[in-house]
């Protein structure tokens, strides 16, 4: 795909959150995935880790219909949304005592401020990746699943290895929301250990 194509590639999806209401294009990118991996389902309990401005926290909304819970965690406000509660913190200082419930799912698509420097930014993606983990380690349950954003290199690497000791499988997976000259791709880690 030409960098054009995927330039208007990323339009199309940022024309479609504004008609379908989505606060983000991003929006698309967690529907595509869910629709393969079926990860949010009815009765969970999600926390969403830099939820703001709130497009994954909707899909998770949509597809839980009232059901379980979903917490959004950010350093940044984010817009009241129906079915979740909204902490406003930096991650680092989470007080995982907040936590009403178990957690089943977590999710993010937190990034760095990108320089634009390859190994800058892989290292701010590494440090996010690493407070990501720890919250994942004192709350998602046995069997609970972790889908994170991260660059392809080093902090991809990064991922791979920590959730290989943490999770049953992984797979990773590059949503068509996401622009194929984009450097960012996802990866799931199934069925906590």
């Amino acid at each position: 795909m030409a960098k054009n194509e995927s330039y208007y590639l990323g339009e199309k999806y940022n024309l479609l959150a504004k008609k379908q209401g989505y606060r983000s294009r991003a929006a698309f990118k967690l529907i595509q995935i869910d629709k393969e991996e079926n990860i949010l389902k009815k009765n969970s309990n999600i926390i969403d880790l830099g939820c703001a401005p709130g497009g994954w926290s909707q899909v998770a909304s949509e597809r839980l219909k009232g059901t379980g819970s979903i917490v959004g965690i950010d350093i940044l406000r984010m817009p009241r949304l129906k079915d979740v509660e909204f902490i406003q913190c930096d991650l680092r200082n989470f007080d995982l005592s907040q936590l009403k419930t178990t957690i089943d799912v977590v999710i993010s698509d937190i990034a760095p401020n990108i320089s634009g420097v390859s190994i800058v930014d892989d290292a701010n993606m590494i440090d996010l990746l690493e407070i990501e983990l720890s919250i994942v380690d004192k709350t998602l349950v046995k069997g609970g699943n972790f889908l994170a954003k991260c660059f392809q290199g080093e902090s991809l690497e990064y991922l791979i290895f920590n959730l290989k000791k943490r999770f049953n499988s992984f797979k990773r997976i590059k949503p068509l929301a996401s622009r194929n000259i984009s450097k960012e791709i996802y990866v799931l880690g199934l069925n906590k250990i």
